[in-house]
């Protein structure tokens, strides 16, 4: 019974995190860390900020891991290892406009490889940090159907990202944002766009955050915004 019991364990525990590499359709390499997901657990894509990478997830990863989800925390186009578009290199302080508008498409990209995966978009939850955030929302508005979004930080206005601009494409998915009161641009962005979410009729939440900006809300010493974020998706879940 011992060894049937163990042979389970093996079968039904989840891969260990390890690094990813997939393309864009326009040839872009992306890098990401990857977690597979228990059985019909979601898995959380991850956003990052403006200049950062996938490192600034680690709190959070280590904190799916132990309640039973997956993560594919990516690096954006031109951000920490995806820096290799069609063979010739590409860095995020050279971006037009257009070159932030379609980093969307990275997301939609993360997203097909986790289809390969098994993974559908119904089992996803998308987790953008600061330009991430307004990412996120954008990637949802062309077309991408996740359990649920989380913006941390978002802006009215990032890189030319008007987050306002994506609300009427929600069409019901529900929406956490959360910002801290130190970061008032974020603050008043996330409030605003909680309330024109709701006079959307899409199923919206506010969260104050602890104090930073982004991910760096997230903190195993004040673990308040960490906890409420994971509550939040179990419930998803459990609908």
């Amino acid at each position: 019974m011992k060894t049937a019991a163990v042979l389970l364990f093996l079968v039904c525990a989840p891969a260990a995190a390890g690094p990813v590499r997939f393309n864009t359709p326009d040839g872009c390499a992306l890098e990401a860390e990857y977690q597979p997901a228990p059985s019909r657990s979601y898995v959380f894509i991850n956003i990052h900020g403006l200049g950062s990478s996938r490192g600034e997830w680690r709190v959070l990863e280590a904190r799916l891991k132990k309640r039973g989800y997956g993560y594919l925390s990516l690096d954006l186009r031109g951000h920490g290892r995806s820096l290799d578009c069609a063979g010739k290199p590409v860095g995020y302080k050279t971006f037009s406009a257009g070159d932030w508008a379609g980093l969307s498409g990275n997301i939609k990209a993360a997203a097909d490889f986790l289809k390969g995966k098994k993974v559908p978009q119904s089992r996803l939850v998308l987790c953008g940090a600061s330009i991430g955030a307004n990412l996120s929302l954008k990637a949802a508005a062309e077309g991408l159907r996740p359990a649920g979004i989380v913006l941390l930080s978002p802006g009215m206005s990032y890189a030319g990202i008007e987050a306002a601009a994506f609300l009427d494409q929600l069409n019901g998915i529900p929406v956490l944002a959360a910002a801290s009161e130190d970061d008032p641009y974020a603050w008043t962005s996330a409030g605003e766009l909680t309330a024109r979410a709701k006079l959307r009729n899409a199923p919206a939440v506010f969260r104050s955050g602890p104090g930073g900006h982004g991910a760096n809300m997230l903190s195993d010493a004040r673990p308040e915004l960490l906890n409420y974020i994971l509550d939040w998706a179990d419930k998803l879940r459990a609908k």
